[in-house]
This record gives C-alpha cells, sequence and structure tokens, in this order.
C-alpha cells in the first residue's frame, strides 16, 4: 500500500492540481467561446467581434489567469533543462545519438505550456489599462479602446513575449 507522503503520492497530488487546473482553464474557455458565439439578432458575427469586451487589470479573470499563466511558466522552466538529456552517446557506435522518447515528450510538454504563453499574449491584447494622466487623483481612468490597448502592447513587452514564445528548444 502506497502511503501519501511517498514519491507516488505526490506525484497524485500534483497530477490531480493539474487537472484541477486544466479544468478551471477550459472552463473559461468554453464559457467565452458560447458568448462568442452568441450574437445579437440581425448582426453578423465580424459586428459581434468588434465589440470586445475589454479585460479589467484587476478582475477576478484576470487574478485567476494570471496564477495559471506563472504556474505554466514555471512548469516550462522545470521542462527546459529536459532538452539538454536528448543527446546522448551510443556506446555501440561510438557517435552521438538522440533518445527520441525524451525528445518526444519534452517537446510535447513544452509545445504544451507554450500554448498557456501564446494565450496570454492574446489576453494582453484585450486587457485595458489605466491611463497615465488619470493617475494623479484616485484610482485612474481604464482605457478600454481597443487599438489604443494594442499600440501600447505592441510598442511594450510584444516582441519579448514572441521571443519567448518561440519553440527553439523543441526545433533540432
Amino acid at each position: 500500500m502506497v502511503k501519501d507522503d511517498t514519491v507516488p503520492g505526490k506525484f497524485r497530488r500534483w497530477l490531480r492540481s493539474i487537472s484541477d487546473w486544466l479544468e478551471i482553464v477550459l472552463d473559461c474557455l468554453s464559457q467565452r467561446l458560447k458568448r462568442i458565439g452568441k450574437t445579437p439578432a440581425g448582426n453578423s458575427v465580424d459586428a459581434a467581434w468588434s465589440g470586445k469586451k475589454v479585460l479589467d487589470p484587476q478582475g477576478s479573470f484576470l487574478q485567476k489567469w494570471n496564477k495559471i499563466f506563472v504556474l505554466s511558466c514555471v512548469i516550462a522552466v522545470s521542462i527546459d533543462p529536459l532538452f539538454f538529456y536528448i543527446p546522448v552517446i551510443d556506446d555501440s557506435k561510438k557517435c552521438l545519438d538522440m533518445d527520441q522518447k525524451l525528445e518526444i515528450i519534452a517537446s510535447i510538454l513544452r509545445s504544451f505550456t507554450d500554448i498557456f504563453y501564446v494565450l496570454h499574449i492574446i489576453f494582453q491584447f484585450r486587457t485595458g489599462f489605466i491611463a497615465p494622466s488619470s493617475r494623479v487623483f484616485g484610482r485612474g481612468v481604464l482605457v478600454e479602446d481597443a487599438k489604443a490597448i494594442a499600440q501600447r502592447y505592441l510598442s511594450s513587452y510584444f516582441w519579448i513575449d514572441i521571443l519567448a514564445v518561440l519553440p527553439l528548444p523543441q526545433v533540432h
């Protein structure tokens, strides 16, 4: 019988926490997809897309998403060292070879975490920001103009995010 304080018990708890995390993400995505499908009578889908809701940076959805995103980044950084173990020395041929199983597993896991990074980039284009000119008094005014949000993100961290999500470890 396996106790909970052993490695298999910890692994089971880790799997349970990952499954809970995935359930939250899939639930949020399914709710967003349901909202996208509902368009007002007589309006086209383009009209529904043009009136996208801007996310509040202090909203509960983004607070949960940021926690999920940080966890996926920690997992991605934990997976990256596996790529150093892919090259192995084949003693029979006396040459360098690749561990195919580890290569596939590491690539799939890293690609899975990269999906969360791509979702984060998409959310950045929909997240409002507090105008610097309105920060003087009180909380400030939330900018909800999609063009202004996109310009601000493109001029700040967009290229760093694109470089971070490139599948460089997966390509050999």
